[in-house]
């Protein structure tokens, strides 16, 4: 049976297959197999790595020049223990939800 982390935000849910990495002796969340996926939540937001480029749309939290990701961004939520994280910027949105 595969494992995965489940993530709620704002009624916006996504799952994360987890896996057993001897090396780290803990299960680590598969973002190359998650990133397989549609890369969206079923109402269309983008689902994004915390340190993917930011978007033309981005609202950056501050000023700071190194401020490039979406980890930075107003509209990003990332989720606590995840580097996975969901826009909420409604221009990133996808028209048919998929």
């Amino acid at each position: 049976m595969e494992q995965y982390n489940r993530y709620e935000f704002e009624g916006e849910v996504i799952e994360v297959p987890v896996f057993w990495d001897d090396h780290l002796q803990r299960e680590v969340e598969d973002y190359e197999d998650y990133c397989k996926q549609s890369g969206h939540t079923p109402s269309g937001r983008p689902v994004l790595l915390t340190f993917e480029d930011a978007c033309p749309y981005a609202d950056m939290v501050d000023d700071d020049p190194a401020s490039v990701d979406c980890g930075s961004c107003r509209h990003y939520h990332q989720f606590p223990g995840s580097l996975l994280g969901v826009c909420r910027n409604e221009k990133m949105r996808s028209g048919s939800g998929q």
